[in-house]
């Protein structure tokens, strides 16, 4: 579409000459030259086409689109199928196979269309379909989205108003939102829609229908049998449908083979409800024949099982209904209802059961035990394999789903047994429901119960049988004058719960009909005998009423004498003389008589005949005189004593006939007034049922008989004589007191105020001369609207206030009625005569109805009309647009309902603006501007609501109503000329230019907003809404640049302070460049496509709107003083340093530019870069962070920030007399220095492959940052470490790191800000010094104790208590925090702990200067293993070459430049030394295991790792392996002690320690006898007999071993042959004092364990099992015996001193 662009406005009027400034504050201006904006498009030009015309252009445009995605999908797919990547090729083949067939079905639809083939559904949704797909492949590929317009171009504000535009861009976020990942999984969708025709669907509201097929029955009865299949509610326990039947032969098929495939029906009109409640389906199954399987077959009954199973059976015939099985299929649990439509689902066979133990009286009820699985009532029918059915889902409009669905035409629909809860032309019943519920009969002489059959016969009094019966609807049903009920075999009392559907006669039949219900005993050998009978009259006799629905109890009379002969049945117990004939039938209970009776129910389910006596002689009037007529009236109004009036389902129902008397009565009294308004009276009275709200549903009903069937061309002047009565009178106060009765009648009337204006016109345009009489009618109408108008003005009485607010309420319906009779400008008047009398604040919600459909309608379409209402619309809207706080939960109501209210004032707004840019109406323009203030007061006002609540982020959900809103103020500002805006900013009387401040800080405020907040308001696919956007963005900074420069210039600098971050300055100049690094706008990118820069370039100034910002930016730029360009300093330095490396030339300049005025105003003003110089680094840390890392990863060859200090500032320094300085320096190598580390950390990703990287790049960083004294930025990064720490599971490392910041702090008072960690979230807030070290200790504690380490929280506590004992002096925290340590103890002492695995891993080889030639140790997992830390340590180096553990890594291993060594092996902690502990790492008992395994796991800096090799000088093996046992043992100390705030620690020395085979026999033998110990120790505490087998197995294994030769091993170092043997090892024991000692040491240690087994050996007979008794004793044995333990090792020590002593 096009636009027709009016004439350029004149020019804005000229602003007062710019404030003079002190030479050399400021360059001279620049004036916005390149970039020139048009006036706003206003007028969319419509394109002259049909409509048939603009689908042949959209079928063109989208057929277009599908060839160029077409081809790009198929060049995908073949580069996926090159880099053999087949599950993307086959989702692209299948995604183009559906674009293409999508587009053929495209084009058949619509000519199927044309051709009146079907209707426009189908070819819309396969439309429909192809525009999801491109959107959805455009949203993947490309990132944005555009919506289309009717004719399938691609939408923009050149051809749709905006609002429109936006209403296109929320359609499709919710088409994409329900396909979005369409092109991946189209041929699925394509699939369903293409075999099934159908489309996937949610649980609808509407009317359900339900298709049954019975495909087959896999059974034999051995005779014809009926299957009765109904819907049955669960937990109403009731059936809500209608039987369908399918009668079979005994050989399983119809008698007529025709319609062997046309066995199904369609249940019709089912809900929601019914699905929630449990529907059921039954088939109720009987056979046609012999009474018993054990009777002989008589002719008819062979006949009958070959014959129609449906037809009539007379009384001479043998043949009876029993019983066969009933199945039940739970449609609920099957989820029928969320099928898809038309799907057809084919269950397994539903079997068919009986009632257990053949009890023929449960067979009634048998679907309830069947549903609800009450086994024990049921059993499988012998030799049945069910039925086969096929289940399908409609929906909608019954007609409507047969048309589009061919298998549906000429099927009998199966209905509700229930009025649908709308009544229509199509919903027309006329149905009477008998059922059989039960029966009490005697047994007579009989030796056995009866065999009951009752035969159900429609007659009329005169005998004559009417053809009425019908039980099962299909195409075998058969409409009969009686019906015969189930046989109950020997049953006295049968439970019959049969129904029967009596369709009532169309003429007076019915009135004079009853129901005779003959009562048989059945036989096997014999003709059935009648032995009673009951009747039921069918109508009232003295008015003709139809019976009252419920149940009956019918008395059984003995069988008259002509009831037994064939003839027809005279009816002479209808007659009085004949009733007192009647003799009932009764029979002996005991000591008691009871009557033979019949029970039977009845429902009524008509539109046609009336159960009330009242309505039935109100329809039929005519029958009546005057006085009669009168009486009934009075009666529907329930006026009369002992009558009701008319209820809802009675008008409801009988609405046509009601109506249609009503208006024949008013005829017929025409010109009687007095006579008319009793009429009026019960017509107001139907008419109002009609206004209620809960009866909402049943408008339709009376819209429909108005529209389609009303027909009286006098009844517009009755009404109005009527209405003009009752106006009249109300405006009486004497009489409306007097009266309030009539009172209730203006009430009624003027409640469905609406439907009698309806009414009138409809008249009138029946009336022939109507045309002749038009203008006395409008005047007649004026003076009735005029009367409305004083109407809801008035205060009294009160009940006058339901009236005024239902007339609003009603009033929209109103103004479409008038608009049939006045044209627009008249109907204006009447309206905006009626919005001036509204009260304000009252009816709020049907005010706004009500101003939303004058807005849609002709009214304010008309220009002429449009200017008589809008103020009265603009009025309203202001009011309601005003922001209200509500803080108390009493009014969160109130709260929630203003909310809707002001909603919907947007979504007024915004129909008013679309009309009023559509008609190009300038004037109306002028006019909605005032609404600009609310507007802004609104959407800011919610805005700030959500930052409040936090929930406002960059990243929320898609807020529609804060869209609409944004919207509607971008389209105002849009529609605005210059001279409309300067306007807009003109100051009232005695305003100062603070006033236009504000305005204008309004509206950047939002702008703001709307950049800060854009998922919110228009999410980033909405590619055309962001450049529309931007668009009137830059239109605003270009109105409001003018201003700044001429008028506030010289105040920018008192502005700026005052506002801080909400000055004007700060506003604009965020708004501006967040607009010049939004990504949608960027038109650079290398991947950028020519669509998207076709789209950006498609604005009012054909160009990039960033450079239009960057200009206006510029000229403002210019025009500041130092001191106010510091004080932006705060909002500019990141976004500056973001875009010096934008691939815009021009924008890349100007921000370098800004950056370094920057710089040297702040130096010029305090010789100092205090201030940019900390936003800087701040900046440069996030942007390092967020982007730079990208360019470098990408392998750009310098970075664009690093390259503006190195480069671009290094020389302006230079060149500048003010920078050229120690100082400017000074600050450059500072922030390179800071950026080469903060690119250092930024190189690796935040995940755990990269985890020892970048803590040492954290810590790398922070020990800069600490030395420069930037303790802010420290502890910044001292968080976000913690935070990565935490993300990656590792507690205590997250802890260490916040203890950084807590290290900082000194317990003191001092008043700190409010702390934010890089992200922007704030961590702290407000507080004393002494408060936030305590949050950070309790922080650290709680990691602390996610990961075991109570230790470290114990060292915390510690210092927590002294602070609050000696600091404080607050006692109960001291208590507090002893209690919490009390808690840390037990938690020690009671809890097994493991811990972390540690590792040496030396790098060697080609690496960087980090790893270089370089061991660290590492932290590993907990329990880690070797092997699986190698195999971590091998993904970060793929091509490193493994190092043997007893290999040393050598000058080539070292030296190497191409090639990587690793060397990885597992080294033991060493912890402290504690009380007790050795410096090997044994103990004492009296040192907890706790205590050791944490101290040696913890705080550590010294780790060793031993290497085992052989020392002997010829190479060869000893005798004695343990003489060969040489170790190497190296130990590492590192650079921080672990764990600390990284896994990872570099190795600063390491020292090697040679162990002989003598050291390491004393260091064994001691660590076992420490292990005894401990043992043993915990063995005394044991009850006796109560020790389990593993004391006994520690203590069988030092025994078992010494005496099978393990003491053997330590001889030759007692008896000195190893220093013959093993001469090496001697001169190792002579190097040092130290060694020398051991000979002696391992006597010791020997004699030592000696003592520890002997105490061992005792306690363990008292404490080990009984079972465990004869080990011990084979364990003494070996200890104590002879040439024991005991014996040879306490030998060896005293040869061995005395061979000492010598």
């Amino acid at each position: 579409l096009l636009f027709l662009l009016p004439p350029p406005p004149p020019p804005p009027p000229t602003p007062p000459a710019p404030a003079t400034r002190a030479p050399g504050k400021a360059k001279p201006r620049q004036t916005l030259s390149s970039y020139k904006r048009p006036p706003p498009p206003m007028v969319l030009m419509k394109k002259n086409k049909q409509s048939d015309e603009v689908e042949v252009d959209a079928q063109k445009t989208l057929s277009s689109d599908v060839d160029v995605f077409v081809g790009r999908w198929r060049a995908a797919a073949a580069q996926a199928l090159v880099d053999r990547n087949f599950k993307a090729y086959n989702d692209l083949k299948n995604t183009i196979n559906t674009l293409l067939e999508w587009r053929r079905q495209m084009r058949a639809a619509y000519e199927d269309f044309l051709g009146n083939k079907s209707d426009e559904t189908t070819y819309t949704d396969v439309k429909h379909n192809i525009v999801k797909l491109i959107e959805a492949a455009k949203q993947q590929n490309e990132s944005f989205s555009v919506p289309r317009t009717a004719d399938g171009e691609n939408a923009s504000v050149f051809n749709c108003s905006v609002t429109h535009l936006h209403h296109l861009h929320v359609e499709m976020r919710n088409r994409m939102l329900d396909s979005s990942k369409l092109p991946d999984t189209a041929i699925d969708q394509y699939n369903k829609e293409v075999e099934k025709g159908v489309r996937k669907r949610d649980f609808t509201e509407g009317r359900l229908h339900i298709f049954v097929h019975m495909k087959a029955a896999i059974f034999s009865a051995g005779e014809g049998c009926q299957l009765l299949f109904s819907l049955w509610n669960r937990k109403n326990n009731e059936f809500v449908s209608d039987e369908f039947m399918v009668a079979l032969t005994a050989a399983g098929m119809p008698d007529d083979i025709s319609l062997m495939e046309k066995l199904y029906t369609l249940f019709v009109d089912l809900t929601k409800s019914d699905f929630e409640q449990g529907l059921v389906l039954v088939c109720r199954i009987y056979r046609i024949g012999k009474l018993t399987s054990e009777d002989k077959a008589s002719s008819s009954s062979g006949m009958m099982a070959m014959g129609n199973a449906a037809a009539p059976i007379s009384d001479d015939r043998q043949i009876y209904k029993r019983h066969f099985g009933c199945s039940c299929l739970d449609l609920t649990e099957l989820n029928v209802h969320k099928l898809l439509i038309g799907e057809e689902l084919n269950p397994e066979n539903i079997a068919i059961y009986q009632p257990r133990g053949g009890n023929e009286w449960n067979f009634s009820n048998i679907h309830v035990a069947i549903a609800e699985g009450r086994k024990e009532e049921f059993e499988v029918v012998p030799k049945t394999n069910g039925i086969a059915l096929g289940i399908s889902l409609y929906e909608g409009d019954i007609e409507s789903a047969k048309e589009k669905d061919q298998k549906l035409m000429g099927i009998e629909n199966t209905l509700r047994r229930a009025m649908a809860g709308v009544i229509d032309d199509v919903g027309q019943r006329n149905d009477l429901y008998i059922t059989l519920t039960g029966g009490d009969f005697s047994q007579d002489s009989k030796k056995s119960a009866k065999n009951i059959e009752v035969k159900i016969t429609c007659l009329m009094d005169t005998g004559s049988p009417v053809e009425c019966l019908l039980r099962g609807n299909g195409p075998q049903g058969m409409l009969a004058s009686d019906y015969r009920s189930t046989v109950y075999y020997h049953t006295n009392s049968p439970p019959f719960n049969e129904t029967v559907k009596l369709i009532i006669p169309s003429d007076d039949k019915f009135e004079r009909c009853h129901l005779l219900f003959t009562f048989y005993h059945c036989s096997g050998s014999k003709s059935r005998t009648p032995f009673g009978f009951s009747y039921l009259e069918l109508a009232d006799p003295k008015n003709g009423a139809a019976l009252k629905d419920g149940e009956y109890v019918l008395p059984s009379y003995k069988i008259l004498d002509s009831m037994t002969k064939g003839s027809m049945i005279i009816p002479k117990y209808l007659q009085k003389d004949g009733k007192s004939k009647l003799t009932v039938r009764s029979f002996r209970t005991g000591l008691s008589k009871q009557d033979e009776v019949l029970r039977v129910s009845t429902t009524m389910c008509s539109t046609k005949k009336t159960q009330n006596g009242v309505l039935h002689d109100l329809i039929n009037w005519k029958t009546l005189d005057s006085k009669d007529l009168d009486v009934v009236i009075d009666s529907c109004l329930g006026k009369n004593p002992g009558v009701n009036s008319l209820t809802h389902d009675e008008i409801f129902k009988f609405l046509r006939e009601i109506m249609d008397a009503l208006c024949a009565i008013f005829v017929d009294k025409r010109g009687q007034l007095k006579q008319m308004l009793p009429v009026f009276h019960l017509f107001a009275y139907v008419l109002e049922h009609f206004t209620k709200s809960h009866f909402k549903p049943f408008q339709t009903i009376l819209e429909s008989y108005i529209r389609d069937s009303f027909k009286n061309a006098k009844m517009h002047k009755v009404l109005l004589q009527c209405v003009d009565h009752y106006m009249k009178w109300i405006e009486d106060e004497a009489a409306v007191k007097s009266n309030p009765r009539e009172l209730k009648v203006f009430i009624n009337f003027m409640s469905s105020f609406n439907y009698i204006i309806w009414i009138i016109n409809v008249s009138r345009s029946q009336d022939p001369t109507a045309e002749k009489t038009i203008n006395e009618f409008k005047g007649a109408l004026l003076d009735l609207m005029q009367r409305v108008n004083k109407l809801m003005k008035l205060e009294e009485p009160v009940k006058v206030k339901i009236v005024r607010g239902k007339t609003v309420n009603h009033y929209p319906q109103v103004i479409d009625h008038l608009l049939q009779i006045f044209d627009p400008p008249e109907v204006s008047i009447i309206t905006a005569g009626f919005l001036d009398v509204v009260p304000m604040n009252e009816f709020n919600k049907d005010r706004l109805a009500l101003i939303k459909h004058i807005c849609e309608s002709p009214v304010f379409k008309d220009s002429t009309a449009r200017g008589e209402v809008l103020s009265a619309i603009l009025k309203t809207l202001i009011e309601f647009l005003k922001v209200e706080e509500y803080d108390t939960r009493s009014q969160k109501e109130l709260a929630t309902k203003y909310k809707q209210q002001q909603e919907d004032c947007i979504s007024i707004v915004m129909t008013m603006l679309e009309v009023v840019q559509e008609e190009d109406d300038r004037v109306s323009v002028n006019a909605i501007v005032d609404l600009l203030p609310s507007l802004l007061e609104f959407v800011n006002g919610r805005i700030s609501q959500k930052n409040l609540l936090g929930t406002a982020s960059t990243t929320d959900h898609f807020d529609r109503s804060l869209s609409n809103g944004a919207t509607a103020i971008l389209t105002l500002l849009y529609l605005m000329d210059d001279q409309q805006y300067a306007l807009y900013l003109s100051l009232d009387e005695g305003e100062t230019n603070s006033g236009k401040k504000e305005k204008l800080m309004s509206i950047f405020k939002l702008l703001r907003s709307l950049v800060n907040y854009k998922e919110s308001l228009f999410p980033h696919v909405w590619l055309v809404f962001h450049v529309f956007q931007a668009e009137v963005t830059v239109k605003l900074l270009e109105w409001t640049n003018s201003y700044m420069m001429h008028e506030f210039v010289g105040d920018a600098k008192a502005d700026i302070e005052p506002y801080g971050k909400d000055s004007l300055w700060e506003i604009m100049y965020d708004v501006g460049l967040k607009l010049l690094v939004d990504d949608m706008l960027d038109m650079e990118k290398e991947a950028q496509n020519e669509t998207k820069n076709g789209i950006l370039l498609n604005n009012a100034y054909k160009a990039d709107l960033r450079m239009c910002v960057a200009t206006l930016l510029r000229q403002n730029w210019e025009t500041l003083t130092n001191e106010s360009k510091i004080l932006l300093a705060d909002q500019l330095v990141q976004t500056l340093l973001a875009q010096v490396g934008s691939k815009n030339a021009e924008i890349s300049i100007m921000c370098k530019e800004f950056f370094f005025d920057l710089l040297k105003g702040e130096y010029i003003l305090s010789k100092d870069f205090r201030v940019v110089r900390n936003h800087t680094i701040n900046s440069v840390g996030n942007i390092v962070t967020v982007q730079m890392a990208k360019r470098i990863s990408n392998g750009d060859e310098k970075n664009p920030l690093l390259s503006l200090f190195t480069d671009d500032l290094a020389m302006k320094f230079k060149g500048d007399e003010v920078l050229n300085c120690e100082d400017g320096t000074r600050f450059l190598d500072e922030i390179k220095k800071l950026f080469e580390l903060l690119l250092a950390l930024a190189q690796f990703p935040k995940n755990a492959t990269h985890e020892q990287e970048r803590c040492f790049a954290y810590s790398q960083l922070m020990e800069y940052l600490k030395k420069m004294a930037r303790y802010d930025s420290y502890t910044k990064y001292a968080h976000s470490m913690s935070s990565e720490m935490l993300g990656l599971g590792l507690h205590v490392e997250a802890g260490k790191a916040l203890l950084l910041h807590a290290a900082l702090l000194p317990w003191n008072d001092t008043e700190l800000e409010e702390f934010e960690n890089n992200d922007g979230e704030i961590i702290f807030k407000s507080q004393i010094q002494f408060q936030r070290k305590e949050e950070l200790y309790n922080m650290a504690m709680e990691l602390f104790d996610k990961a075991q380490y109570w230790e470290g929280s114990l060292e915390l506590c510690e210092d927590l208590k002294a602070f609050y004992a000696k600091g404080l002096f607050d006692f109960q925290k001291v208590s507090n925090v002893l209690g919490e340590m009390a808690n840390y103890y037990d938690l020690i002492r009671k809890t097994d702990r493991f811990y972390p695995s540690t590792f040496r891993v030396g790098f060697y080889g080609n690496y960087g200067p980090e790893f270089k030639n370089t061991d660290f140790v590492y932290r590993g997992d907990v329990l880690e293993s070797i092997g699986d830390f190698t195999t971590r340590i091998k993904k970060k180096f793929p091509e490193a070459t493994m190092l043997g553990v007893k290999e040393n890594a050598t000058d080539e291993h070292k030296k190497s430049k191409d090639a990587q060594f690793l060397q990885i092996s597992k080294v033991t902690p060493v912890g402290a030394v504690l009380p007790g502990v050795g410096e090997e790492g044994w103990t004492t008992p009296r040192v907890p295991r706790c205590a050791r395994d944490y101290n040696s796991n913890n705080d550590v800096e010294k780790f060793w790792y031993s290497r085992p090799f052989r020392n002997r000088a010829d190479g060869e093996k000893s005798a004695n392996e343990f003489l060969d046992l040489w170790i190497e043992k190296r130990v590492l100390t590192t650079r921080e002690k672990l764990p600390g705030t990284q896994r990872r620690s570099k190795v600063e020395n390491v020292e090697v320690v040679v162990v002989n085979p003598l050291e390491n026999a004393v260091t064994e033998i001691s660590k076992k006898n420490a292990e005894l110990k401990e043992k043993f120790a915990a063995m005394e505490s044991i009850a006796d007999g109560e020790a389990d087998n593993s004391y006994t197995m520690a203590l069988n294994g030092v025994v078992d071993a010494a005496v099978n030769g393990g003491i053997g091993n330590y001889a030759t170092f007692i008896n000195g042959q190893y220093k013959v043997d093993n001469p090496e090892i001697w001169d190792d024991v002579n190097s040092s004092d130290a060694k020398r000692s051991y000979p002696s040491k391992l006597l010791d240690v020997l004699g030592e364990q000696i003592e520890i087994l002997e105490m061992g050996v005792r306690l363990h007979e008292t404490k080990c099992s009984p079972s465990l008794l004869p080990l011990h004793q084979h364990i003494e044995s070996m200890f104590n015996g002879e040439g024991g333990m005991k014996e040879k090792t306490t030998r060896m020590i005293e040869e061995g001193k005395a061979k000492a002593k010598l």
